[in-house]
């Protein structure tokens, strides 16, 4: 089974998305999504549908649809709000309050979403937040959006005066990736209509661009692949892949210190 596939069964699939990855492509020449990758990798998700999305820059739980009758529900329980979602927020600014909700417009403004008083036009949004504990100079909080709005958590955290780490279009503080997870998702099975919850841990310190790569590898299919991309990866002539229980490293000129450290840190790593 993949590393990304939290559950599947005739009607559900289920599925942890890596940051960096769309929920679809965005383009009809952009590169695939998860839900177009996924539809690609095995004959019998080809009628995967979308029934709803994630930020690129978010990880975490998302759940297709398998057939006609499990879309209809789930389309139905995500436009009637009774979808439970919960997402792990991880901020280094100072948060003044442990519980809260914030209500408002949201208009687009280019590439991101402005936040209005609740009465202004604009798509109305509701988040309610929770500080779950700090670490280091970081909070984190659990935020539950009860509308499901593009942006939304990530503007209202920004409006709140905590933009997410790693954020930079809403202000935060620069870092490897968007510290935002969706890490919960409630909802009635479309065929039993039992409540289920799917979840997924996250590990923001991981190295992103090799969590997307592992998360879509088959460790059962392959133990070879490549790990350090040169300059995609921000390592020009340099590039590394794994063969079974070795690395091998090649590169254009001597290894610099960092790229020494770096491949210490895989040569730690074990794998899909």
């Amino acid at each position: 089974m993949l590393p990304c596939v939290v559950f599947e069964d005739d009607h559900l699939l289920v599925v942890n998305k890596a940051a960096g990855l769309n929920t679809h492509a965005p383009a009809p020449y952009a590169g695939e999504g998860i839900y177009d990758w996924l539809r690609h990798r095995e004959a019998r998700w080809a009628p995967l549908a979308i029934v709803h999305r994630l930020d690129k820059e978010t990880s975490g739980v998302i759940v297709f649809s398998k057939t006609e009758n499990a879309n209809r529900s789930l389309t139905g329980q995500f436009a009637d709000r009774t979808v439970r979602k919960r997402y792990v927020v991880v901020t280094d600014r100072a948060v003044s309050r442990t519980e809260f909700r914030v209500r408002s417009a949201l208009v687009r403004a280019g590439d991101k979403y402005m936040v209005r008083p609740a009465h202004a036009s604009g798509e109305p949004a509701e988040t309610r937040f929770r500080v779950t504990g700090s670490e280091r100079g970081r909070t984190f909080l659990e935020a539950e959006p009860v509308t499901g709005r593009t942006h939304q958590i990530r503007a209202h955290a920004a409006a709140s005066g905590f933009p997410i780490l790693g954020d930079t279009l809403y202000g935060g503080t620069p870092a490897a990736r968007v510290h935002l997870h969706a890490r919960e998702l409630s909802l009635k099975h479309p065929a039993t209509g039992r409540k289920i919850t799917f979840s997924a841990p996250v590990d923001f310190a991981a190295d992103p661009r090799l969590a997307l790569r592992l998360a879509l590898m088959d460790s059962g299919e392959s133990d070879s692949y490549r790990l350090v991309h040169g300059a995609s990866d921000g390592w020009p002539g340099w590039y590394v892949d794994r063969l079974g229980d070795f690395l091998l490293s090649q590169s254009e000129s001597g290894l610099t210190e960092r790229q020494r450290g770096r491949l210490g840190e895989l040569m730690r790593f074990p794998g899909p």
